[in-house]
């Protein structure tokens, strides 16, 4: 019981880690595709 209570400790922590590390990497992935498409529509 205790292992899995720590595992999914280290799952949550894990995954609101990678969220932080995704969300910054889909802004700059998002500001880089309107730069593309501003630059194809002009």
């Amino acid at each position: 019981m205790m292992d899995k209570r720590k595992r999914d400790k280290i799952k949550s922590t894990l995954s609101s880690a990678q969220e932080v590390t995704y969300s910054r990497e889909f802004k700059m992935a998002d500001r880089a595709a309107g730069f593309i498409r501003n630059g194809r529509s002009h």
